[in-house]
């Protein structure tokens, strides 16, 4: 099966001071695609190496579900869960930035600002970070570069923010599977199934995959299953 290149991807570059069609942006990305690229604000391809992988407190969970079965599934990594520091620059910077992603989405699909957030305190939601595990480096990096080294699936969580990866793809009816290039400078935001849950399905979660050398550096806001 090939993989198409979309001619124009889902982005937004002026998200702050957001207007109207922001919002219509926002919410027809998320409809049609599941995704949307987000100019990167806090230099997160930079701060991801630097201030989190120091991080601890590591637990295994499922962050994912079978894009066919829907079952859950466990991948190739731990996840640190972030906790709100007054002292962690980092930490603060990726919390503000959910944050106010949350209040875009939720305003963009009608909700009241602080929807969202609400609710993620309401169900303890957190911010996790992925870190993959030494053993499945070395398995990808025999990996053949078109070989899915990541099945189809899709996030268990409200969104994932994609700092940087290659080898991406997501998949749509009216597209089939298509390239998700890794673009400097930006922040690929993925919603997760918790999202398309809330929205009663309006949102779809973003179903994805990898292939080759598997590169990805991504922190998850939700609430993550543990493995039992």
């Amino acid at each position: 099966m090939g993989v198409l290149e979309l001619t124009q991807y889902p982005q937004i570059d002026h998200w702050h001071q957001p207007k109207a069609d922001t919002f219509d942006k926002v919410r027809y990305f998320l409809s049609q695609f599941g995704f949307f690229y987000l100019k990167d604000t806090i230099g997160a391809r930079a701060s991801i190496d630097e201030g989190l992988e120091k991080l601890q407190n590591s637990v295994d969970v499922y962050y994912g579900e079978d894009a066919y079965t829907g079952k859950g599934s466990v991948f190739h990594g731990t996840y640190s869960r972030f906790k709100n520091s007054g002292d962690n620059i980092v930490v603060n910077q990726y919390l503000g930035l959910v944050s106010n992603l949350l209040n875009l989405i939720s305003l963009a699909l009608g909700y009241e600002q602080g929807f969202l957030s609400n609710i993620s305190q309401e169900k303890n939601y957190g911010l996790y970070f992925y870190d993959r595990e030494e053993e499945y480096i070395d398995f990808i990096k025999k990996a053949d570069e078109e070989a899915v080294v990541v099945p189809p699936h899709k996030d268990r969580s409200i969104i994932t923010l994609v700092v940087s990866i290659k080898g991406l793809e997501g998949y749509a009816p009216q597209y089939d599977w298509f390239s998700i290039p890794d673009r400097e400078g930006y922040i690929i935001v993925q919603a997760g199934t918790l999202l398309q849950a809330l929205t009663q399905e309006a949102i779809k979660a973003n179903i994805h995959r990898v292939r080759g050398y598997d590169s990805s550096k991504a922190v998850f806001w939700g609430h993550l299953v543990p493995v039992k």
